[in-house]
């Protein structure tokens, strides 16, 4: 199999001026490049340069994937706009740096999540559309809201051998009402389901803030203030929007919660374990139920059925048979539930002697497990 590799980049806060677009284009001859983005695909060669340094330069996130099992997430943000502090909690201990990384170029912060698994369950994979799914991701960061982080913590847990003794970072609230972009990221890397569904049992509901709240806190505001944020959106400021909530949240009361208990890998691997037991068992018996409701069903058509094999096998065409073997299928099943196999051998022996002749019939029976 051929290899392929797939990078995408995104301006985000401001297009790529004419300059940035020729440097970017000069890079390759692959590029599919506008004023908004750029993407590149490799099936034997590869990007001539640092990724991280592409998007510390121009670009606002960047997603990378390749067949043979590395997936590359990254976000570019202005590094007055973040508390970098608080997104490094989510960066421990330093063994988590190998999957996620928080690091400072110039006037920005560049978050990398990356992983590689030698034999990924994804067989050929097209990167074309996962970007444009988890863009929004990069606008939830900006307005503080850490569940990626914590995802991609717990995800590094899954990818590093690391003691059950170590503990959590902070629980974002939220955990429980996962947006689409965060299912996708998800699926993308793969996390354990049960995994984060014992994460999310610590994770408060978000914190909604009212237009009635918002109001108020602008009145707070001076009118030198609010003339102040009003130029610098005239002037098209990025980021403006981040910025000026920021500003309204240290005016708005919350409800304050006391945090909960940290808990350590071995206790969320434990709640995990325990999840995935009642699902197994939820699973068994839905399964169950969906058998016996089938075998009720099958039970009272039995001599219906029966009477209609016959009539498709007479019709000798392929269609027909499918059809024939199909029923013969779901009376095999209903005959292993009642404990009456022998019977139900009597009866195909009947058929595979009456209708022998009939060579497709015969092989399709053969296929199917229905042989003499």
């Amino acid at each position: 199999m051929s290899e392929y590799q797939y990078y995408e980049f995104r301006a985000i806060d401001r297009p790529l001026t004419p300059d940035e677009m020729s440097a970017v284009g000069r890079l390759s001859s692959r590029v599919d490049l506008s004023p908004r983005h750029a993407k590149f695909v490799y099936n034997y060669s590869d990007l001539p340069t640092s990724v991280e340094k592409l998007l510390a330069k121009y670009f606002d996130a960047m997603f990378y994937i390749a067949n043979w099992g590395s997936c590359q997430l990254m976000f570019r943000f202005p590094r007055q706009a973040v508390d970098l502090a608080e997104m490094r909690t989510y960066c421990q201990p330093m063994i988590i740096e190998e999957f996620m990384s928080i690091s400072v170029e110039g006037d920005y912060v560049i978050l990398n999540m990356q992983w590689h698994e030698e034999a990924p369950e994804w067989g050929w994979i097209e990167g074309e559309n996962w970007l444009p799914q988890l863009l929004p991701l990069r606008d939830d960061l900006l307005r503080g809201d850490y569940r990626l982080l914590y995802l991609a913590w717990l995800k590094a847990t899954e990818l590093e051998d690391m003691l059950d003794s170590v503990t959590e970072p902070v629980v974002p609230s939220g955990l429980r009402q996962l947006s689409p972009p965060l299912q996708t990221f998800i699926e993308l890397f793969d996390l354990d389901p049960y995994l984060v569904s014992a994460a999310a049992q610590a994770g408060g509901a978000p914190v909604s803030i009212s237009d009635v709240q918002l109001r108020r806190a602008i009145a707070q505001l001076s009118p030198e203030m609010q003339a102040q944020w009003l130029l610098r959106l005239a002037q098209g400021e990025a980021q403006l929007a981040t910025a000026f909530n920021q500003t309204l949240m240290k005016l708005i009361d919350l409800p304050q919660t006391s945090p909960a208990l940290p808990r350590t890998l071995g206790d969320l691997w434990a709640a995990a374990d325990e999840i995935g037991q009642a699902a197994a068992v939820q699973a068994a018996a839905e399964a169950e139920a969906k058998h016996l409701k089938k075998m009720e069903t099958l039970a009272a058509r039995e001599d219906q059925l029966w009477q209609e094999i016959i009539t498709l096998i007479e019709q000798k065409n392929g269609r027909a048979y499918d059809r024939a073997v199909a029923h013969l299928r779901d009376l095999s099943e209903l005959a292993r539930h009642k404990n009456e196999e022998a019977q139900f051998q009597a009866r195909l022996n009947s058929i595979h002697r009456d209708y022998g002749r009939l060579s497709a019939l015969i092989r399709r029976l053969r296929s199917a497990g229905l042989g003499f």
